[in-house]
């Protein structure tokens, strides 16, 4: 089975780049370009990854973040910004405190072998808490 990553990015070319490092790390991608777009999809899907940049047009990322955490989501969120050190740091420390699973951010521009590095060792997780799931059952 194949691992969904939903990118939550604006800027097409970012988005681009994004789904295709997301496709060599293992995953089948679903891209939004809005706060509107990310929360529709979060409220309809499951992902096992999310990628999210926080400067949405008019809005802002966290909201998102404010969603996951009205659903309770443990999905790892991956921040990718351009914002400065200190904004993606302290949306990281709010992430947490909301009780999500939020890794350390990405400055733009990515670093794609990390990127892609992290990427694979999440779906490598996902897919051994699922082995050890479907061998409980």
């Amino acid at each position: 089975m194949l691992n969904e990553l939903l990118v939550i990015e604006d800027a097409d070319v970012h988005l681009s780049i994004l789904r295709k490092i997301a496709v060599q790390a293992g995953f089948a991608t679903t891209g939004v370009n809005s706060v509107d777009g990310a929360m529709n999809v979060l409220r309809r899907r499951n992902f096992e990854c999310i990628t999210l940049d926080l400067n949405l047009g008019e809005r802002s990322g966290t909201e998102v973040l404010q969603l996951l955490a009205d659903l309770k989501s443990r999905v790892p969120v991956l921040i990718i910004s351009g914002s400065d050190d200190q904004t993606r740091d302290v949306t990281v420390r709010a992430g947490k405190i909301l009780g999500l699973n939020v890794y350390p951010p990405f400055s733009k521009p990515v670093d794609l072998a990390l990127l892609r590095q992290t990427l694979r060792q999440i779906a490598a997780d996902t897919d051994r808490q699922r082995l050890v799931k479907a061998s409980i059952r």
